[in-house]
């Protein structure tokens, strides 16, 4: 039997949980109290009575978890402190779990392919605000919007401004995404979150409690392990509160404003792209099983020696294998491409734009998202790597435009009617822009 507790301590009340696990089955049981401005006094008394109602002690407990914030400063320092000491104390393993993350897992279930967006009420027109992606109904754990703080009625549109290159980014369909927002600054400030369209819906708005809390901890644990009690602490996204004396003398009045999150070099290069895409009724999503026939007649008219079906099906298998389609809004595939991530560059191992589509700038949109692709991965290779024919000199021109530079000849790589042709191979370090 796994004993795994948790405590929740950054709302307006407190709560804790017990999560026992007996050789897979797994039951929970929770301890709320409502005494708000009391959540410190409230933990213990509270644990010590699930724990007797379970006829456990302290010494029984395998496992720790805590709301780590966003949430009130108080609370998170305590519950912080808490988890610290009986994990010190007990020499058991601690997971830390966002009050973010905890609220989107209550609204999973609202969507199956799509964003939650999580706002929790911050006080002073304020909220703590983060996105998390649902694919195939399940809740991704690394946030697509990392935890920010925002004026509640900046929220719906700047989200709304941000959706596409989120899609974009996660391989998701804008006109078919689901949308859910959630979380209780739906109820503190109602007006500032009307639904834009049908793709919305409005999942829980109440405070995730402690239940929540360990089940989402247990499996953290049992994937990942705990987490160093060194690196402990709470997430507490405000840092200002008020001016100082010396800027309300100078003019200063009221509570300081806070300014809408300033995207990276790379945000805002996915920006542009997504955009521009937009603008010309476009997307770039993976490729799929279904899309290989209408692959297939492309692939069959633009190369000399073109790919088979069981190529193209044997990437698309591939975990390093990644398979871009470039559609319009009939979802009809216009180019494709196949890059082979290795442990030390990226291989565009084909791509190609249906010839009768030629010169109309789809190869670069492609390109570009290419390489963007590979500049939002957490760890390298940042380098691209391709080959194309010496006669192919739209292509070379595009590559150059792009700023790929010639690294070596490839002497008869191509086939051709008359025989065998040189490929030039050509390659670019994306990193150089993924911080510019």
């Amino acid at each position: 039997m796994v004993n795994f507790i948790a405590i929740e301590n950054a709302s307006n009340g407190a709560s804790v949980a017990l999560l026992q696990d007996n050789s897979g089955v797994q039951t929970v049981k929770l301890q709320i109290s409502t005494n708000e401005g009391k959540n410190a006094e409230q933990v213990l008394p509270l644990l010590d009575t699930l724990l007797a109602d379970a006829k456990l002690t302290k010494t029984d407990i395998h496992g720790v978890a805590f709301s780590q914030g966003p949430g009130g400063f108080t609370g998170l320092r305590v519950a912080c402190g808490l988890a610290q000491g009986l994990a010190l104390g007990l020499q058991i393993p601690v997971v830390p779990v966002s009050s973010l993350e905890a609220s989107a897992v209550l609204s999973q279930a609202y969507i199956d392919n799509g964003f939650i967006v999580v706002a929790l009420d911050a006080r002073m027109q304020e909220v703590y605000l983060a996105v998390y992606q649902v694919k195939n109904s399940e809740l991704k754990s690394i946030p697509v919007l990392s935890p920010v703080l925002m004026q509640s009625q900046d929220v719906m549109a700047w989200v709304q401004e941000q959706l596409p290159r989120w899609c974009l980014v996660s391989g998701q369909s804008l006109s078919t995404a689901q949308y859910c927002i959630a979380g209780n600054a739906l109820s503190a400030y109602p007006e500032d979150f009307v639904l834009p369209n049908t793709q919305w819906v409005v999942g829980e708005t109440a405070w995730a409690h402690a239940d929540t809390l360990v089940s989402i901890a247990y499996k953290k644990f049992q994937k990942e392990g705990g987490a160093s009690l060194e690196a402990l602490a709470p997430l507490y996204l405000r840092d200002k509160v008020a001016f100082t004396t010396v800027e309300r003398e100078s003019g200063l009045g009221g509570n300081p404003k806070i300014a809408l999150p300033i995207l990276n070099p790379l945000e805002v290069a996915q920006n542009t792209l997504a955009t521009q895409l937009l603008e010309r009724s476009l997307w770039i999503r993976p490729l799929r099983n279904s899309d290989l026939p209408a692959v297939i007649a492309i692939e069959n008219v633009a190369h000399h020696t073109p790919w088979t079906e069981g190529m193209f099906f044997a990437a698309l298998m591939h975990i390093h294998y990644h398979n871009w389609a470039l559609v319009d809004e009939q979802d009809n595939i216009l180019a494709y491409a196949v890059q082979l991530v290795e442990p030390d560059v990226v291989n565009l191992m084909t791509i190609a734009v249906a010839p009768s589509l030629q010169g109309q700038g789809f190869g670069e949109l492609l390109l570009r998202w290419l390489e963007l692709f590979i500049m939002g991965r957490s760890q390298g290779p940042y380098v691209q790597l391709l080959e194309v024919r010496v006669s192919n000199e739209k292509a070379r021109s595009l590559y150059s435009k792009l700023g790929y530079e010639q690294i070596g000849v490839r002497k008869a790589y191509y086939e051709t009617d008359g025989g065998r042709e040189d490929a030039l191979v050509l390659q670019k370090d994306v990193s150089l822009n993924k911080g510019a």
